[in-house]
């Protein structure tokens, strides 16, 4: 035995609000809050890339000349490891190296950064 129902179309009920963003007045359907011209993605800005380190990397770096570990930066810095690991990842990019040593040797080179004597 086949059941023939017909389903009834859905009702859309829609009301009218005021942008959560931008306060403009729109028809909203469900729970919609934004307005369809604050939906729509904005262009990205893009800074230019630098090579220049920023102050905390040039931390890093000089911390790198005195051969300390991530372990050891981490507890200096008060940061996690993962930070650390960040930070080197950053700077080996900007560097354009690819390990510690050489990162070490290319920043006596160029005088990234004065060591720090304790």
């Amino acid at each position: 035995m086949k059941l023939n129902i017909a389903a009834a179309p859905p009702t859309t009920l829609s009301v009218s609000r005021s942008c959560a963003r931008c306060g403009t007045g729109f028809r909203a359907f469900k729970r919609e809050y934004i307005c369809p011209t604050c939906r729509k993605p904005r262009g990205r800005t893009y800074k230019p890339a630098t090579n220049q380190l920023s102050f905390r990397e040039k931390q890093i770096v000089t911390l790198i000349r005195q051969a300390k570990a991530n372990k050891e930066i981490a507890y200096e810095l008060c940061l996690s490891e993962g930070t650390v690991k960040e930070y080197l990842y950053r700077i080996f990019r900007k560097q354009n190296v690819s390990s510690r040593t050489e990162l070490a040797i290319r920043s006596y080179q160029e005088s990234l950064g004065p060591v720090a004597q304790a």
